[in-house]
């Protein structure tokens, strides 16, 4: 039903898959789907809360985090999608993000530019506000719908330490694109085919 209405209503299909222990076979499958349905495919790697939180009760012991001896598998992986990308399956994350994965699996990360709060927000089920999912139990008050309270210079304090610990691929892909440059070489690229086809991310 939803790739059949894409058109007439006008929204776009794509996976949003999540990198974990238990699932690293169906990320394969859910690829290949993705590609034989021709709809896009996105990527992000299991991450520990970012804040404590006393309600969740499997931080030990989980099934899905990612231990070093995963690391080759998930290596594997990872050049298995790049390879797909280069073959020119609609993946949406950019190619060199994907590499980066390696690093932030072993604690290495840059800072990049963040726009959780500034473009992207969450609504917790009070209408209460959040930056980010990561910052969902945070205490912080950001404000409730319609009375917002992101305050620029303490988003900025805050990201010098959860930016080094974060991988989020939405608010990545948020953050790359405000670059102009990038922007305006992808438009042009898809307006020699008259905007019909989506071909590639932005890079």
């Amino acid at each position: 039903y939803l790739l059949k209405n894409m058109r007439k209503y006008c929204y776009t299909v794509f996976f949003n898959v999540c990198i974990c222990r238990t699932n690293m076979d169906d990320v394969k499958a859910l690829t290949e789907l993705a590609h034989d349905l021709d709809i896009g495919i996105d990527y992000h790697i299991v991450e520990s809360p970012l804040i404590d939180a006393p309600h969740f009760k499997h931080h030990d012991h989980n099934s899905t985090f990612l231990t070093p001896a995963d690391y080759p598998k998930v290596d594997d992986l990872i050049d298995w999608i790049l390879d797909k990308h280069a073959q020119g399956y609609k993946i949406v994350n950019q190619k060199k993000r994907i590499l980066q994965m390696k690093e932030f699996l072993r604690g290495h990360i840059e800072p990049w530019g963040c726009r959780a709060g500034r473009n992207t927000l969450i609504i917790r089920t009070d209408g209460t506000l959040a930056p980010c999912f990561p910052m969902y139990s945070a205490t912080h008050d950001w404000g409730v719908v319609g009375k917002p309270k992101f305050d620029k210079q303490q988003l900025s304090e805050m990201k010098k330490e959860c930016e080094l610990h974060c991988f989020s691929t939405l608010n990545h892909i948020v953050s790359y694109v405000y670059n102009n440059g990038r922007v305006i070489r992808w438009i042009l690229r898809h307006a020699k085919t008259g905007f019909t086809t989506a071909q590639g991310t932005v890079e």
